[in-house]
């Protein structure tokens, strides 16, 4: 555990959300960000096909930007400009937080942000997720850390699972800052001096979806800058359908990116441990067809194929309309 230090605190926050095609979430997500004293608050509509674009255009609080991208850019390219936008266009700015368009901050974020004391190396911030009710803590967003940087948590995960080096319950508890890895975009603040100057870039654009926050904050770490969780800045995510955490993915498209991209965080994460992982994981991929309906399967390990094909070989050029036509489906999320 960490106490916090007495530096003066950095300044303004802005927010950066990003959405497609879930205007009865965003319409929370706004109202609840717009309750807190954000000094900007951004958001990146992804070429929405539904009411999103009219409904955003129609409200006049001063605080809020828009973006509308022409084509939809996936979470991690809507990210990638949400974040430029704030660095470039915003130099009163000095931390952003982001976070998609079915997750929110609860009411006390800002002031709770605007309380702590953030040392210099701290690049970065994780805030706790939760589900809508407030009290299950949401698992897809539990912060962790690389079991490849941390021996203790190598060994752990062998008798432990992912509970081996990922935040325990007892740290959700806590109200003091703890140093971990890696977190997901969903209530993530980064320091905004740190990409003004160059020393950590922008979100990977060309990862589309999946694993690019990972990837970042774990890029910024590589960087030499610390990340804590600070478990009472609280955020909600309506990710329901995902707490049993199958490795399912529908539509079947999901499944390139998140093989592809998985093997790219892998990469990133193991270092020298590399050829160890992937003789571990690559066979789990194929594996999760068992998980799949009968009709699907064939197709299923031919998209598993491809990713795993175009992530070893870090090609990451192929068209999102070509994903989509690896599953002979149309266009969603």
């Amino acid at each position: 555990m960490l106490s916090q230090s007495n530096v003066p605190h950095p300044g303004n926050l802005a927010a950066v959300i990003v959405t497609f095609n879930r205007l009865d979430k965003l319409k929370e997500t706004i109202a609840k960000t717009l309750d807190n004293a954000f000094y900007r608050i951004v958001v990146v509509n992804n070429a929405s096909t539904d009411d999103t674009a009219g409904w955003l255009d129609s409200l006049s609080d001063p605080r809020l930007l828009v973006i509308h991208s022409e084509t939809n850019l996936g979470g991690a390219g809507g990210f990638n400009l949400g974040f430029a936008h704030v660095a470039e266009d915003l130099p009163d700015a000095d931390w952003l937080v982001c976070f998609d368009d079915d997750a929110y901050p609860e009411s006390n974020v800002v002031d709770t942000f605007n309380t702590l004391s953030i040392p210099e190396d701290v690049g970065s911030l994780a805030g706790a997720v939760y589900l809508p009710d407030g009290q299950t803590i949401s698992e897809m967003n539990r912060p962790s850390n690389n079991p490849f940087w941390h021996f203790g948590e190598f060994l752990g995960t062998a008798g432990k699972g992912r509970m081996g080096f990922h935040v325990s319950d007892d740290a959700y508890r806590s109200e003091t800052p703890l140093d971990v890895d890696t977190s997901s975009f969903v209530g993530c603040f980064i320091r905004l001096a740190n990409i003004r100057k160059g020393k950590i870039g922008l979100p990977r654009s060309e990862l589309f979806i999946y694993a690019d926050d990972i990837i970042y904050v774990l890029d910024s770490r590589r960087a030499g800058f610390r990340h804590w969780f600070v478990p009472t800045m609280r955020f909600r995510h309506d990710c329901e359908t995902l707490i049993n955490q199958q490795d399912v993915y529908h539509p079947l498209w999901k499944v390139y990116y998140t093989y592809r991209n998985r093997l790219e965080l892998f990469r990133i994460a193991s270092g020298w441990f590399f050829p160890l992982v992937l003789l571990i994981k690559v066979p789990k991929f194929f594996l999760t067809y068992r998980h799949y309906e009968v009709s699907e399967r064939r197709k299923f390990l031919e998209i598993t194929r491809q990713a795993v094909k175009d992530g070893l070989r870090r090609d990451f050029s192929r068209r999102h309309s070509e994903v989509v036509s690896l599953a002979n489906l149309e266009e969603g999320r």
